[in-house]
């Protein structure tokens, strides 16, 4: 009977032992934390005020947007819109790097509520497990409990204060993490509008330099269309000085060729420098002999004004330049043609045998054209075949063809 009795207050016991832990662990773990017993109500309030706090950010950061692509849009520089750019980006920076930090400190927060949290249960559980036993129902009261409840009384009066700390670093700790979290949210607002800000500038910057872009493709042609105006100008004057040099070149040419004509008009004797017959070549195609005869007389009381080159009846005459060519026949110098020269002088042809075919006065024929053969008509006697060939610089008088001949005639 006592046996029973004494195993039924055991079970009391421990059943008893148990509740009351469990009692003293959630009365604690809420003084620890309220928010741990929280109702459908307040979840439902929580909600909706996340719900507006979330739609107040929306409206501010809209708000914000529009404030900054107003801002933006008055930006008529680039220099401009790269300084403000550039100060958003700082702050941007600047916040993200101190959001960071706080995030950080929340992490080890978080770590210290929960190890406090686990504190505190664990020390109200001990605490209790060494209380006072005392079964009324029973009636018998065993030494060694009274004992064990002697030395929890004493313990637990020690974890009381012990608790209290805990607990009032566990407030503490939490308090600090929610004003933390508070700080979080309000840079993750002002970090939003700084990147609306910075979105807004970028987006006016690309806009600046398109037009920027568009105004120097727009100079670029006009450089362009000017440069090939200055170009053709820079042509037309090149072209023009080098026609003037090229003229003032002719002229300088012709006065020293006046110069050198009058020098020979002078002494016809001397005959003329080749620069007064330019291109001059042997007016004999073929083997021919000649001595100087200017001045040599002859019939009437005339003095020889030419040269005689002796060869072959039919040996071809060769025009000494280009120009214009006259045929004539005269009692003297027979069949005789006359070349009048592009360069200005006159040579003189006479005792042709017969002209070129092909050949009729008023023709312009080049250097080099056969324009008769070497004949005796006129005056010479019978098989005296010959050439008298005749310069007249300028068309004016015959100079001595001797020292022109000799320079150019095998």
């Amino acid at each position: 009977m006592f046996s029973e009795s004494a195993h039924t207050i055991g079970r009391m016991r421990a059943r008893t032992r148990t509740a009351l832990a469990v009692l003293l662990a959630v009365a604690m773990i809420g003084t620890a934390s309220p928010a741990s017993s929280i109702t459908e109500e307040e979840v439902e309030q929580a909600r909706r005020e996340r719900e507006a706090a979330v739609l107040e950010q929306e409206v501010a950061i809209a708000e914000a947007t529009g404030r900054a692509e107003e801002r933006a849009a008055a930006l008529t520089d680039l220099e401009d819109a790269a300084i403000l750019y550039e100060t958003i980006n700082s702050e941007f920076q600047e916040i993200t790097f101190r959001m960071g930090q706080v995030r950080s400190r929340i992490d080890a927060y978080e770590d210290d509520v929960r190890d406090l949290r686990e504190t505190v249960v664990q020390r109200a559980v001990e605490a209790y497990m060494f209380g006072p036993e005392r079964d009324a129902m029973a009636g018998v009261v065993d030494p060694e409990e009274i004992q064990q409840a002697l030395i929890a009384r004493q313990i637990l009066s020690g974890a009381v204060e012990s608790e209290a700390a805990a607990l009032d670093s566990l407030e503490a700790t939490t308090a600090e993490m929610e004003r933390l979290k508070g700080r979080l949210a309000d840079d993750g607002v002002r970090v939003a509008v700084l990147r609306a800000e910075a979105e807004a500038i970028t987006a006016r910057m690309d806009e600046l330099f398109s037009e920027a872009e568009a105004v120097l493709a727009s100079a670029q042609g006009v450089v362009d269309d000017t440069s090939v105006v200055v170009a053709e100008a820079e042509s037309q004057v090149l072209s023009a000085e080098q026609e003037l040099a090229a003229q003032r070149y002719r002229e300088e040419q012709e006065r020293l060729r006046q110069e050198e004509l009058r020098r020979s008009l002078a002494h016809p004797e001397l005959g003329v420098p080749l620069d007064v017959t330019p291109g001059f070549i042997c007016p004999v195609s073929g083997f021919s002999s000649w001595t100087d005869t200017w001045g040599a007389p002859r019939s009437g009381g005339r003095t020889h004004k030419g040269i005689d080159m002796m060869g072959r009846q039919g040996t071809p005459l060769i025009a000494v330049g280009d120009g214009i060519i006259e045929r004539r026949f005269g009692a003297l110098g027979g069949n005789i043609v006359w070349l009048f020269a592009d360069h200005g002088s006159s040579y003189f042809y006479a005792h042709l045998d017969t002209f070129a075919e092909g050949v009729d006065s008023g023709d312009w024929v080049t250097r080099g054209t056969v324009i008769g053969y070497m004949g005796d008509t006129g005056n010479p006697a019978p098989g005296a075949y010959h050439l008298h060939f005749g310069i007249y610089p300028g068309g004016i008088t015959a100079v001595n063809p001797y020292p022109t001949i000799k320079a150019v005639c095998p």
